[in-house]
């Protein structure tokens, strides 16, 4: 079917484009669409329907969101059909990619300047419309890494797992954020071309994506670990010795593991702008304190989101006190989100370790650091905030769970249960109720 698909669209341009592809890449791509434009179909009927049902939420909104950047034309059908992608942390980034950082708002250095650097540029042929452009990058960046993932999994197992991996990469409810104005595409498609890179022993490419990855993300720096786990471990080609015990690496070093020296020079690359442009090189981190973040260890993390249940919990019952939440959130819809968040740390948790021998050690590595560098910094109310963004942008849970879905055929019931999901959470969004 592939060689007729190619042969038929030679004679026009779709077909050249197919052509110049390649039948795995096209059948990547266009399984790839499916999924991306299903779950997209579900995000955007749930969103409006919640906006038709619930409105603005405007007392929500304009905290928020007090200058309005996901409704530029003011309550327009333009700010109605982007309003699911537009929400949150959406402001932020457009705000960063309008006005830049600014010494009298430190907390906007809390977020680091590719994304917004892209949406600026994308802007300029759209006469400076900003979110339309972060709808675009984020769109883009999504079928990216979409179509990757297909590809990788394709050549390493079959397609058929390979669309089960990518659907569920799609239908996840936090894979909201794979099309908002969010940086959740764009690192996951710079994080998992950086560890295919170095399973092709290409690490001159592996470190410089990994360096742009952290010029996206805080979290990108870490990309030091899988790719370490890569190269000394990995099943990746090149010659490998003998292994007798676990902890004698696979692969000598070589020069070329210098490369991985890169990643750190985007985080500092951002220090140094950061220097000039406010005065100060270590605003990122000074930043963490605006958004009430602090260090512990993920097992302290993980401790203060069951005590915070807990507290919860007693408070809500009348057997103690506890301090009240930020202004707007119910106590007992609080108390739901926090025990599906920890729920949904234990889901990962379990993927990862049925997923330990599926997938490749440097995958699994990433997927326990990605994990662990969230729970190693909670906001002290709000513990396990943003948990699910956060381990959206590990792919290596996606996969994990794409393989699991695949065996036993449980995608029969997965998928419905996902795309539901899914639609849920999108009202939660849109309606301002929480984010993730």
């Amino acid at each position: 079917m592939s060689d007729s698909l190619a042969q038929t669209g030679a004679r026009g341009p779709r077909g050249a484009f197919a052509e110049a592809l390649g039948p795995a890449w096209t059948g990547a791509l266009r399984e790839a669409v499916r999924a991306f434009a299903l779950s997209r179909l579900v995000v955007w009927a749930a969103g409006l329907l919640a906006l038709l049902l619930l409105g603005w939420a405007d007392s929500r909104g304009a905290r928020l969101d007090p200058l309005w950047a996901c409704r530029p034309t003011g309550s327009g059908p333009v700010d109605v059909l982007v309003a699911p992608g537009c929400r949150w942390d959406s402001t932020w980034y457009l705000k960063i990619a309008g006005q830049g950082y600014s010494v009298t708002e430190p907390a906007r250095s809390a977020f680091f300047p590719l994304y917004p650097l892209l949406v600026n540029v994308v802007s300029a042929p759209l006469g400076g419309a900003l979110v339309p452009a972060g709808l675009l990058v984020s769109w883009a960046c999504a079928l990216g890494f979409l179509t990757g993932l297909h590809r990788v999994v394709a050549a390493a197992r079959d397609a058929a797992t390979a669309t089960t991996v990518v659907r569920v990469a799609a239908y996840v409810p936090p894979a909201i954020f794979l099309s908002a104005i969010y940086t959740e595409s764009l690192f996951l498609l710079l994080s998992f071309a950086a560890l295919v890179a170095a399973r092709r022993d290409r690490w001159a490419l592996a470190g410089l994506l990994a360096a742009v990855a952290a010029s996206c993300r805080s979290i990108g720096i870490l990309l030091v670990v899988p790719l370490a786990v890569e190269y000394l471990w990995g099943r990746r080609t090149g010659g490998a010795r003998a292994v007798t015990r676990w902890w004698r690496p696979r692969h000598r070093l070589r020069p070329d593991v210098l490369w991985i020296g890169l990643v750190p020079l985007g985080f500092l690359a951002y220090a140094a702008f950061l220097g000039i442009a406010t005065g100060d090189p270590a605003g990122a981190v000074r930043a963490q304190g605006d958004w009430e973040r602090t260090f512990l260890t993920p097992i302290g993390g993980l401790g203060a989101g069951a005590y915070v249940i807990v507290g919860r919990a007693g408070d809500l019952l009348g057997l103690w006190y506890m301090a009240p939440l930020a202004p707007g959130q119910v106590p007992g819809l609080a108390l739901a989100r926090d025990v599906v968040l920890l729920v949904m740390v234990g889901v990962t948790i379990a993927a990862l370790w049925w997923a330990r021998r599926r997938m490749p050690i440097a995958w699994v590595a990433w997927g326990v650091v990605s994990l662990c560098y969230p729970l190693s910094v909670p906001s002290m109310q709000q513990p396990l905030m943003s948990m699910p963004r956060f381990i959206l942008a590990a792919f290596p849970l996606l996969v994990a769970l794409g393989l699991w879905a695949h065996e036993g055929r449980r995608m029969r019931w997965v998928a419905p249960t996902l795309l539901v999901l899914q639609a849920l959470w999108s009202v939660l969004f849109v309606s301002w109720t929480w984010a993730a």
